[in-house]
């Protein structure tokens, strides 16, 4: 499907141009002088503040238990680097929620939860664009009727949640067992099922287009903008 090969594009956007560009914009605050690194600051504080409370979210939901939240507080590392925000959770006790697919599902929210906000507040503040309105809506809305203060306000959100959904290192820590069990998991039922006929697999990837092209359309701005600034820190 195309859809695929367009996710897996955003993605690879996202986590190798994304990557470059937030390192770029916090190593050149810390470096630079107090006016230029509070312009930062004020710039990604409202992505990394949704990137946090995703995950809290998401732990909690998980029936885990938060134990330290910090939205956005810079501070700098014994190594050189820069603290952004942090949370702190213990897993549930219960075998999936607590086990490496919760964990993963923490880690990984906000690649899901943070351009589901954008989207829900660009359906708020973008004049014309309703819930349940394909993503890509939100762009003509923005230009429809001249710009209009809720717009810019989304588009400032976006951008900076553009920089600061991406999951660390660390919240990548139990991905590939959990996707070995979701794999056996998944080669279980098909054999428990006997097998996917040729007209099941039509079907599943027919049924799986709408919401895939949703979500692609939930990762293009993200995508553009680390495509954007990841080319821009380069010069």
């Amino acid at each position: 499907m195309v859809v695929l090969g367009i996710l897996a594009l955003e993605l690879l956007c996202v986590y190798v141009l994304g990557r470059r560009l937030l390192d770029g914009l916090v190593s050149r605050a810390a470096r630079s002088g107090p006016l230029r690194r509070w312009a930062t600051w004020t710039v990604l504080a409202p992505g990394v503040t949704l990137h946090e409370a995703s995950h809290a979210v998401t732990a909690t939901a998980l029936l885990g238990r938060v134990v330290r939240f910090v939205p956005f507080a810079p501070r700098p590392l014994p190594d050189g680097g820069v603290l952004l925000g942090e949370v702190r959770w213990k897993p549930s006790r219960l075998p999936v929620l607590g086990g490496a697919i919760g964990r993963a599902l923490v880690g990984l929210a906000p690649l899901l939860l943070v351009p589901a906000v954008v989207y829900a507040a660009g359906c708020v503040l973008v004049p014309g664009v309703a819930l349940g309105d394909p993503p890509v809506d939100l762009v003509g809305g923005l230009f429809g009727d001249g710009a209009s203060v809720g717009g810019v306000l989304w588009l400032l959100l976006a951008l900076s949640a553009s920089i600061g959904l991406l999951p660390s290192p660390v919240d990548h820590q139990d991905l590939p067992r959990a996707l070995i069990l979701l794999t056996l998991a998944a080669v279980a039922w098909v054999a428990w099922r006997g097998g996917v006929d040729a007209g099941d697999g039509t079907r599943l990837l027919t049924d799986a287009a709408a919401p895939l092209s949703f979500l692609a359309q939930l990762l293009a701005p993200p995508a553009a903008v680390a495509l954007a600034g990841g080319a821009l820190l380069r010069r």
